[in-house]
């Protein structure tokens, strides 16, 4: 069994970033029997932004976020889906991932999904891949997806013609997603010393 955690990096109320998180989910779980997704909403998510109180074991901060740390503990690999803010990927998007310090995203592959309204999406790619992994050790899988106009996709039948090439796309990546998730897992369980090598270079 491959568990895969969706991470959606968006607050709003009616978001897009959910809405293609229910389709990557959808596609998830038509995939293979052997593949279970769970979904992390950080809209649904009560979590205050990082403090140095993360360094001490018996606060407040850590109790709100230990039942989200024992649940991505159990996920092989994620798809992060995170929608551009001002050219920008979200303060609770990296929020979320500056708490992940404790070896729940650690050396596990991740899909990453940008989406934006209009023509950007790029400047998340870039800021995700150059600061997002680096204490938490995530593995960004070497391609990734950018959502563009995103209301008008995957949102008629019989789809678009974009939408039929985003699809085949998207699937052809998750699919590369969950082999390199279970590939990966004997790895990390062999070689993984977080107690020695905690914090990135």
């Amino acid at each position: 069994m491959t568990k895969i955690g969706i991470i959606i990096g968006s607050i709003r109320k009616k978001s897009e970033s959910a809405r293609i998180g229910a389709f990557v989910e959808k596609l998830l779980t038509d995939m293979d029997a052997g593949v279970t997704p769970e979904v992390f909403s950080l809209r649904d998510i009560e979590l205050p932004f990082w403090s140095e109180d993360r360094w001490q074991a018996d606060s407040g901060l850590n109790t709100l976020w230990k039942t989200q740390s024992d649940r991505l503990k159990t996920c092989n690999g994620f798809v992060v889906i995170s929608p551009e803010w001002a050219g920008m990927a979200p303060p609770h998007l990296k929020n979320f991932l500056l708490m992940c310090d404790g070896g729940e995203l650690a050396h596990k592959p991740a899909q990453l999904v940008s989406i934006s309204s209009g023509t950007g999406g790029a400047y998340p790619v870039a800021e995700l891949r150059m600061s997002g992994y680096k204490n938490n050790f995530l593995w960004w899988m070497p391609d990734h997806m950018i959502l563009r106009h995103v209301a008008t996709l995957f949102q008629v039948d019989p789809p678009t013609e974009l939408d039929v090439t985003l699809e085949v796309r998207l699937k052809y990546s998750l699919a590369f997603l969950v082999e390199t998730a279970a590939a990966v897992t004997p790895v990390r369980e062999k070689l993984q010393n977080l107690a020695l090598y905690k914090f990135g270079m």
